[in-house]
């Protein structure tokens, strides 16, 4: 796994959009968000794209875009879409993935 998504599994799903603006340091957090997400190299692992998955949040909230950056990275895993990461998953981000991914099925 690589150490940018290592990184992102250890800070979490992202706080809400709103607190981040609110935070005095909360600037500083998003460019530290994005900076990891950019130091992700293409494709990521299958694996990577699992963990990656495990950290969206579960609303409408894209933290300023990032976490639409998250999901281009990865749909770039080899074997996506892994189905098995959408079985009995609710998850607001996961139902954008599915979608994007009904023509691959």
């Amino acid at each position: 796994m690589q150490i940018a998504v290592k990184n992102l599994i250890k800070l979490g799903v992202f706080p809400k959009s709103e607190d981040a603006v609110k935070d005095p340091k909360g600037i500083e957090y998003i460019d530290h968000i994005q900076a990891l997400i950019d130091r992700i190299k293409l494709p990521v692992s299958n694996d990577d794209a699992v963990g990656l998955c495990s950290i969206l949040r579960n609303d409408e909230d894209d933290y300023f875009g990032l976490t639409q950056n998250l999901l281009q990275k990865i749909e770039t895993a080899p074997d996506w879409p892994i189905k098995e990461l959408f079985v009995n998953n609710n998850n607001y981000w996961m139902n954008v993935l599915k979608r994007r991914a009904r023509f691959v099925w």
